[in-house]
């Protein structure tokens, strides 16, 4: 078989990319970032030869992802396939085989303090002029995560800093925000960071009519303390509406005791009715976007927001905090963002309840558009390839 020149050059130009990352589908539970990953990694797969390596149990949980673990499993994405590895436990010594096994171009890691899928391999490639490593940290510069654990935290910024730890990798933020997050924890970074958002599932084919006789509000999330979830449901239950509000949230109970003061608090308004339905696959939740009217986050820190995108993409506008890289909302007509002020919020909220089915529906349609035009886009695919450019 005779190769022409363009086919040539298209082989050519194909790298070989390992992606490294604590969670990676099925698993589910950790939210965004395993969405940010799988998602990058169906994009990388249509360009170039794409390996994962990942943990093999899912946020919380002892039981095995997949039995066969520690080889190399054909992952169908979409327009392409990818090999993943589940892993039990990862060394120096078995870092050192996979790389050297793998032999990739690009080692793109996604997590800040992980010491099996960011410190580990990210040490062994220091001196490698084969490899350049790719580090998206995934929000963990942002002031609400570094306030966790705060001390053993800085202490770890500290020791990069000062031994030039983090001098060779290329920043990948997902927004403007995050970019400005690197650097304050990063100064000399500002040559080394490129932006490009996170990559969204695709635009649903349909977008239903929904009831206009009540308000359903979805809240998708780990029930946590650190997602904030109480502040939004607390306005929630003490603004106006002028229909009943029905509230689902989805997502893992990774906090029983949170869980119930949540369950507590949610019989103070007879007018609003909450369920917790529990943590379900990305897979499963496009009923429940469907059936929604808003997408409540009073989330105190996010760098992208799969599920306020998400959202949109179903036709659902969202009621947000301001933490977001998500502005002027309602000048776009997709929804409102406002400070974390309980008050603001109660006014906010009972605005928005306050709309008739018209001017909802406008508000569905934009929401689509917005998604179609400003999230899921070639600009967003192509800022992503770019940072795989040797």
């Amino acid at each position: 078989m005779v190769i022409g020149w363009n086919e040539m050059a298209f082989i050519e130009m194909r790298k070989r990319i390992l992606i490294s990352v604590d969670w990676f589908p099925p698993a589910y539970k950790a939210g965004g970032p395993i969405q940010s990953a799988h998602n990058l990694a169906g994009l990388l797969a249509r360009h170039h030869d794409v390996w994962v390596v990942t943990g093999n149990r899912d946020l919380g949980e002892t039981k095995e992802l997949v039995s066969n673990h520690d080889i190399w499993i054909p992952f169908d994405v979409p327009q392409g396939t990818i090999q993943v590895r589940y892993s039990e436990r990862l060394s120096r010594g078995d870092w050192k085989q996979l790389l050297e096994e793998v032999n990739p171009d690009f080692l793109h890691l996604n997590s800040l303090f992980s010491l099996e899928f960011t410190l580990l391999p990210m040490r062994l490639v220091r001196a490698s002029l084969n490899t350049k490593v790719c580090l998206a940290p995934r929000g963990m510069l942002g002031k609400s995560a570094l306030a966790i654990k705060p001390l053993k935290k800085q202490l770890f910024l500290s020791m990069m800093k000062m031994t030039g730890g983090m001098n060779h990798v290329l920043w990948h933020a997902s927004s403007m925000n995050e970019c400005d997050e690197v650097l304050e924890s990063f100064p000399k970074a500002r040559n080394s960071i490129k932006v490009a958002q996170n990559l969204p599932l695709p635009l649903p084919l349909e977008n239903p009519e929904r009831p206009a006789d009540h308000w359903r509000v979805l809240i998708v999330g780990r029930i946590h303390r650190v997602k904030n979830v109480m502040f939004g449901l607390s306005a929630l239950l003490k603004c106006k509406s002028t229909r009943p509000i029905h509230v689902d949230f989805i997502g893992p109970l990774e906090d029983v005791e949170y869980g119930a003061e949540l369950e507590g608090l949610s019989k103070q308004n007879p007018a609003v009715s909450v369920r917790l339905l529990g943590g379900m696959p990305p897979s499963e939740l496009a009923p429940h976007y469907q059936g929604a009217h808003f997408l409540l986050s009073s989330t105190m820190q996010e760098n992208f927001g799969h599920s306020i995108v998400e959202a949109w993409a179903h036709g659902c506008p969202v009621l947000i905090s301001d933490r977001t890289p998500w502005k002027e909302l309602e000048n776009k007509g997709i929804g409102w963002e406002w400070p974390l002020d309980e008050a603001i919020w109660i006014r906010g909220l009972t605005e928005a309840f306050s709309i008739s089915n018209a001017d909802w529906q406008e508000k569905s349609a934009a929401s689509r558009a917005f998604f179609a035009d400003h999230v899921q886009s070639d600009e967003v695919e192509r800022a992503n390839l770019a940072l795989f450019e040797l």
